[in-house]
């Protein structure tokens, strides 16, 4: 059986657009739009050019698909009208088209791809299909809801909220309210904005846009009842203050201490120790580590893609789950396009570049890290989710925090309060990291050893904290080499990996966004496949 999963963005509230295809039981893509039209989050964007990339990688054609799957069961009469159109508009036919709930695709998303044969399920995000997320069991093939979070519950509005009111752009900035946190202190309080029992928490919309709705992202988020509480807002692009630090220190203590009360609910319906979490607050690698440190939990996974861009794949997993089909889990993200060697070589002649041939493409990028270069790091199918795990990748030397300062001033172009992320390989991240499982897809931070710290000042934050990734040698072996050669260069087995591409823009996907992006900010290096291009 085909079946075509997608994400919509219809309008400009609705963001990541994308498309995943199942068939035959196997996986065979998942591709975000902004990956191929260069806009970031996408909003309000029919997901054409994912639709075509997955189609292209299964040598399918439309009429091919079985079923079409997407969120929006809560509105399907007036969402099958548009998509129908859609499809027949781009692509001359629209299959069986079928809708799921947007919570249930969260946990869907999540469940299925941890490969737990029964775990307790979270999803939680702004809000979908009327809900701001759920709480279930998953067992087998079937999940199974036991608790709806409502809107006045919803940890998504409540953290975009303050992102706004922090100057910063909500559904989008919100990791910058996660960094900035960390160099606040306590004395804010915001009690008049999130109301806490011992067992449950509500949001108090009064102090939200809720009686004038926007009808615009550029509008704020919060009225002026926020600003009685907690003063002046900062502006977009002004200084940031102490005031603002411990405002972030503040709305994060309160999102994980909501989010530890849906945990220990949880638990107690199910008494499980196996957790899994889908929706966009599940990007909040901070409040995943406090989860992961809760005495009941043995074993937590985030989806990878936990926000919207992991509803495609949420959706025709549950198609899928419903089959005699099933689904092959496989433990890796790598499932954007497939490009050859032919396409390399055609996008350097193309731009009129010279190259080199590799005989040891992780030899030499681990060389020119050791030289103090900065390398993007460009190999087989891209990552979906918005981690870069090693496929399209920009690479440096974790040691010193002026490393760190170079690439936000040059390459990032973004605020230096921003922490980056460390890979290493998975057998010896507990040596240096305080970890007792893998962590592949960089979901979660946690502590940096003592002994570490120092070597490690281009990448521990500065709460003693780093978002790992432990990278397998059969899952990734070029990415896995090219850490272990550097590891034996300099004693350190870790490097630097941060996402390819500039600022206000999303990760690169072809050879050819590889060169211009390249050549567009202070990189010293490209490796593309087993072709390197120095400046």
């Amino acid at each position: 059986m085909n079946i075509l999963g997608i994400h919509c963005a219809l309008n400009q509230f609705n963001h990541d657009p994308g498309a995943a295809l199942i068939s035959g039981g196997k996986l065979i893509a998942v591709c975000e739009e902004e990956r191929f039209n260069r806009i970031k989050s996408s909003r309000a964007q029919f997901p054409y050019f994912s639709v075509q990339s997955v189609l292209k990688e299964s040598r399918m054609n439309i009429c091919d698909i079985d079923v079409l799957v997407t969120t929006g069961n809560t509105k399907k009469t007036i969402l099958t009208k548009y998509i129908v159109q859609l499809f027949n508009h781009y692509f001359g036919y629209c299959p069986e088209l079928h809708f799921v709930d947007h919570q249930d695709a969260h946990l869907a998303s999540a469940f299925y791809y941890s490969n737990y044969s029964e775990a307790m399920c979270i999803s939680y995000d702004g809000i979908g299909d009327g809900l701001s997320g759920k709480l279930a069991i998953g067992r087998g093939y079937d999940i199974t809801p036991l608790e709806d979070l409502t809107v006045d519950q919803s940890l998504g509005h409540f953290y975009s909220a303050m992102t706004a009111f922090l100057g910063f752009r909500p559904l989008e900035d919100e990791y910058k309210v996660m960094g900035l946190a960390s160099y606040g202190q306590d004395g804010i309080n915001m009690d008049h904005l999130i109301e806490f029992t011992d067992t449950s928490y509500r949001i108090n919309r009064e102090m939200f846009n809720d009686e004038n709705p926007p009808i615009s992202l550029d509008q704020p988020l919060y009225n002026k009842n926020l600003l009685a509480n907690l003063g002046q807002p900062r502006l977009m692009g002004d200084p940031i203050e102490q005031r603002h630090k411990d405002i972030a220190y503040a709305t994060q203590k309160c999102l994980e201490k909501a989010i530890i009360q849906l945990v220990e609910r949880l638990h107690g319906y199910t008494n499980l120790s196996k957790l899994c979490i889908g929706g966009g607050v599940g990007l909040n690698c901070s409040a995943n580590k406090v989860v992961r440190e809760l005495p009941f939990i043995d074993h937590l996974f985030i989806q990878p893609a936990s926000s919207d861009r992991g509803l495609p794949l949420g959706c025709a997993l549950m198609e899928a789950m419903t089959t005699t089909d099933r689904v092959d889990i496989p433990n890796h993200v790598y499932f954007g396009p497939t490009y050859t060697d032919h396409d390399y070589i055609s996008a350097l002649e193309l731009a009129g570049l010279k190259y080199q041939r590799l005989d040891n493409p992780s030899l030499a990028g681990a060389q020119l890290l050791v030289e103090g270069k900065i390398i993007a790091w460009y190999q087989g199918r891209s990552e979906f989710g918005p981690r870069a795990l090693g496929n399209r990748s920009i690479l440096a030397d974790p040691r010193h925090a002026s490393t760190r300062d170079a690439i936000n001033a040059k390459i990032k172009f973004r605020e230096d309060f921003r922490p980056f992320a460390p890979a290493i390989p998975e057998e010896l991240a507990q040596s240096v990291f305080y970890m007792d499982d893998s962590s592949p897809y960089m979901t979660s931070t946690f502590g940096v050893r003592p002994n570490w710290i120092t070597k490690l000042g281009a990448i521990t934050h500065v709460d003693g904290t780093a978002r790992v990734q432990t990278v397998n040698i059969d899952v990734n072996s070029k990415f896995y080499n090219l850490i272990s050669e550097f590891g034996k260069l300099t004693g350190v087995p870790v490097v630097l990996n941060t996402s390819f591409n500039a600022r206000g823009e999303p990760i690169v996907e072809t050879p050819a966004n590889a060169l211009a992006t390249f050549y567009s900010v202070g990189l010293d290096a490209l490796i593309l496949g087993d072709y390197l291009v120095l400046k």
